[in-house]
């Protein structure tokens, strides 16, 4: 149970996030596993300086995983997320069915460093408005239908007490331009 009121020059914005998450993996063999992750929890939003930004969103989440890894350099993974949200119908009514099937890959070099990639489908059916703050919430940040998201992570050990991140995202939604973001960080361990 998350909660956070933060005091604005026009009123309080309240978010509240409670949920109960189980987790079971399994080695079905040496070099594979499967792993599942089921949670269900309700997000809210209470502002008392405007409206249309408060929301009640009840939701379960099931995301099966099944990973293959031969030793500690290589991992692969894919997945599968199914989501349902339901906004209080007092509060918009809104629903979303979120199916996103994803894969990533990893190599670590021991002492060196790593490079991870990830690519996703991630498919929304959504009957609210996809511009309001219930909206966003719902949409992960993404468009009602079929939307496309990559990463690629490179994190490199200069020396015993500096380390590289090197950082790509992308997104592409249907109707839309694709998004790239990108960034790079210097992290020094004392």
């Amino acid at each position: 149970n998350v909660q956070s009121k933060t005091l604005l020059a026009s009123g309080f914005d309240g978010r509240q996030t409670e949920f109960h998450q189980l987790n079971i993996r399994w080695n079905i063999a040496k070099k594979f596993a499967i792993k599942n992750v089921a949670e269900m929890g309700q997000k809210k939003s209470t502002v008392d300086y405007t409206t249309g930004r408060n929301y009640s969103v009840s939701y379960t989440s099931l995301k099966p995983e099944f990973s293959y890894q031969p030793g500690t350099a290589f991992r692969a993974a894919a997945s599968v997320r199914l989501e349902e949200d339901r906004n209080t119908p007092g509060l918009g009514g809104e629903k979303a069915n979120v199916t996103d099937v994803g894969l990533e890959i990893r190599y670590n070099q021991s002492q060196k460093g790593s490079l991870s990639t990830t690519f996703n489908v991630v498919n929304i059916k959504y009957n609210g408005n996809a511009n309001s703050a219930v909206g966003f919430m719902m949409l992960e940040a993404l468009k009602p239908g079929e939307n496309y998201t990559w990463s690629l992570v490179y994190q490199r050990n200069i020396g015993k007490n500096l380390q590289l991140s090197i950082r790509y995202n992308g997104r592409k939604s249907q109707l839309s331009k694709t998004i790239n973001t990108g960034g790079v960080e210097l992290r020094a361990f004392f």
